[in-house]
């Protein structure tokens, strides 16, 4: 019997491993805080919205995902096209 098996039959039989329950708990309070931005804002009406799209459910999620996207393809367009100069550009 080896360290493993004794490991294994002490914890009371097939457990998954610790990397994979983190994962999943993650994952499970993903879901969990999506839900609640589309739920909890049908439960607490707002008469705060000045446009009608700001009434669509997740709407902050949708544009905070849109914005983060947005910053990061702007980023890599503006190093790619300015910042960055040909292998050669400080020999010269």
């Amino acid at each position: 019997m080896t360290a493993r098996d004794a490991k294994t039959r002490s914890s009371g039989g097939h457990r998954p491993p610790l990397q994979l329950r983190i994962k999943r708990l993650f994952y499970a309070g993903l879901a969990l805080v999506a839900l609640a931005e589309i739920v909890l804002p049908l439960i607490f009406r707002s008469s705060e919205s000045h446009f009608s799209f700001e009434d669509f459910p997740a709407w902050g999620s949708i544009y905070g995902f849109a914005s983060c996207v947005a910053i990061i393809v702007v980023s890599k367009v503006i190093g790619k096209f300015w910042l960055m100069r040909r292998e050669d550009y400080y020999d010269s």
